[in-house]
């Protein structure tokens, strides 16, 4: 069961039960954290929780007829809300049907899973995903019939700051007046874009980062990690065990990044054309999606770099050999050009998302960082 598999937050799953058990919970729950994090298995862990028969030490038997139902996330009452790629009427059933089994699959293998993950398993899609009035149309139609028994009508809703407008209000007017026996769980990683009046009318849990130790545990014990990686892991993960996951199955790349990011900083202060071509044609070689990867990654890079010029490097959560790099790259990227450098990077991943000539988007990059990395800082701000 998923609770089971959530390391700690032993405090949050103890209040939800609390509540269950002393007939105070709320008709509807949201659930903050960012994507990544235990706020989605939290909750999704908490359905099976309410549905289980025999709950045992606050957390569902396993064993029951309702935890075999739930353990593959359904029962008679429960649904699930993803946001889906607008499309015509004619194929929406199919659709949503997609979205539906691909997370479903991704979150039996990981369930950690961000939306960003989910987005990329239907890379097939350019649209942008949302939540329509048909889908709350569809969840308020369901809850308003009777719940089977003693159990609730659950609807789980992910990522509701992607409701559109219309979508938004008509599920404002059932928190309203919630029909009985219908609990709504919200999971946010933007809550602050959810409606005010949304927000008023739910009881708001914070869904924690979780702690180095319990990313490296959680490392060792899940994936039999080598210690020493996942202390390396853990230092730049951020408490954040899907990006934990990610940086895990990608380790050779994580190092590779850092290499690319040394050789692109050198090419663009010296501005060896020769050498910058081979660079470009490697990075066509390698795909869009890695091309993005590199410029996120440059962005913690210029972020970190601008700590270790503030005298701040114990903020920093990067590798050994990243500090190592970042504690002579400040010299070159300080507080005169670190916002320009934001920029651009930042304008480079946005073009790089909408389809943009990978050459072009390249060669832009190092004409302009040539000019900015040779900047001198206006202050000494170590000093």
């Amino acid at each position: 069961m998923i609770w089971n598999q959530l390391p700690d937050l032993e405090n949050i799953k103890n209040h939800l039960v609390n509540l269950h058990q002393q007939n105070q919970l709320p008709h509807a729950i949201l659930f903050k954290g960012e994507d990544g994090s235990g706020a989605l298995p939290l909750a999704l862990g908490f359905v099976q929780y309410l549905y289980c028969d025999n709950p045992k030490n606050n957390l569902p038997c396993g064993e029951c007829k309702s935890c075999k139902q739930t353990k593959n996330l359904f029962y008679p009452g429960f649904q699930l809300l993803i946001p889906k790629f607008s499309t015509s009427q004619k194929n929406e059933n199919d659709d949503e049907t997609n979205v539906t089994k691909v997370f479903l699959q991704s979150f039996s293998e990981n369930i950690f899973i961000s939306f960003d993950d989910l987005l990329n398993k239907l890379k097939g899609k350019n649209k942008q995903a949302s939540i329509s009035t048909q889908d709350i149309h569809t969840v308020i139609e369901s809850v308003s019939y009777s719940a089977v028994g003693n159990k609730y009508n659950i609807i789980v809703i992910w990522k509701p700051e992607l409701m559109l407008p219309a979508a938004a209000n008509k599920l404002l007017k059932t928190l309203e007046e919630p029909p009985p026996q219908t609990l709504f769980l919200l999971v946010s990683s933007n809550p602050e874009e959810l409606l005010p009046t949304i927000i008023s009318r739910v009881q708001q849990i914070n869904i924690p980062n979780y702690s180095e130790i319990d990313c490296i545990d959680y490392l060792i014990n899940k994936f039999n990690t080598e210690p020493t990686t996942a202390q390396e892991i853990s230092k730049i993960c951020n408490g954040n065990l899907n990006k934990a996951i990610h940086i895990l199955t990608n380790f050779d790349e994580y190092v590779e990044l850092l290499n690319d990011f040394k050789e692109f900083a050198r090419l663009s202060i010296k501005y060896d054309l020769n050498n910058i071509d081979k660079f470009i044609s490697k990075f066509e070689d390698r795909g869009r999606e890695y091309l993005k990867r590199f410029l996120e990654y440059s962005l913690d890079i210029f972020h970190y770099a601008l700590l270790q010029n503030y005298n701040a490097s114990h903020l920093i959560k990067s590798t050994q050999q990243e500090k190592e790099f970042i504690s002579k790259f400040y010299l070159y990227a300080h507080e005169s050009n670190i916002p320009k450098l934001y920029e651009i990077f930042n304008d480079a991943y946005h073009h790089a998302v909408r389809n943009a000539n990978i050459r072009i988007l390249l060669n832009d990059l190092f004409l302009r960082c040539n000019e900015l990395l040779k900047k001198k800082p206006t202050t000494n701000v170590q000093n």
